[in-house]
């Protein structure tokens, strides 16, 4: 079952989403479920319940007093796995698209041709990603779904745990590290010191002081733990150099 919102302050717009969506499920025998939202206000206010429901979001980028990239950046702190593509009437929005890491886009006047191709490709990402481990993390606002390849370290901070993203975004929420490390100790992630729970796959350098992360943050190494990070990033370079 693919879930898929579509999110178009016209309704003209979504009878015709819809209408596609269903002739390509058809042709290909899957099952879809479809949300329509008339605003990105609705959209969010629904996502803030359920984060997780959707796999696809078809979002209008020219809605009213919230846009559809605004919308995207809101949907993207509640969940950076779901694919997100942009509709729109003209070029001028595109390069914003990116800001929202955004799926694909598509021009309301001419993309019949290209819809099919561009669900096809979003059909194949999902396959991928069901195989893609994920941490959910539940926050005062609600749940996330992070992927570990998007999860550069962890900071225990007092008794706030904070999640650091690969591109520096903040996470905040009650966790104890110690618990966390148990959790998370068979899929590559390291003590480094008594407040810092390290990604191995971020890890650029490794001292007997610090270690340095490929996104230019660097964290102290503690001398209780230096021998065992080093024997375990060791380890895991070996790994991941043999296939």
């Amino acid at each position: 079952m693919i879930s898929i919102a579509l999110c178009d302050n016209e309704d003209i717009y979504l009878d015709r989403y819809e209408s596609k969506i269903k002739s390509i499920a058809t042709k290909l025998n899957i099952s879809v479920d479809i949300i329509r939202f008339s605003s990105g206000e609705s959209l969010l206010f629904y996502l803030e319940d359920h984060p997780n429901k959707f796999n696809l979001i078809y979002l209008d980028i020219v809605m009213g007093a919230l846009n559809g990239i605004e919308t995207a950046l809101q949907i993207r702190k509640l969940n950076t796995l779901v694919k997100i593509i942009f509709l729109t009437s003209s070029k001028d929005f595109v390069y914003r698209a990116f800001d929202a890491n955004a799926t694909n886009y598509l021009i309301k006047s001419l993309h019949d041709d290209k819809f099919e191709t561009v669900f096809l490709l979003v059909l194949a990402d999902l396959e991928k990603q069901r195989n893609q481990p994920a941490l959910t993390i539940t926050t005062q606002q609600g749940s996330i779904v992070m992927p570990y390849t998007e999860i550069a370290y962890f900071e225990s901070v007092r008794r706030i745990l904070v999640c650091h993203t690969s591109n520096k975004q903040r996470i905040e929420y009650y966790y104890k590290i110690s618990d966390l490390e148990q959790k998370l100790k068979e899929d590559n992630f390291i003590l480094v010191h008594r407040s810092f729970l390290v990604n191995m796959q971020y890890i650029l350098k490794l001292t007997k002081t610090d270690v340095y992360l490929k996104n230019g943050v660097v964290l102290p190494v503690s001398r209780n733990n230096y021998t065992t990070v080093k024997e375990k990033l060791m380890s895991y370079l070996n790994q991941i150099t043999l296939k």
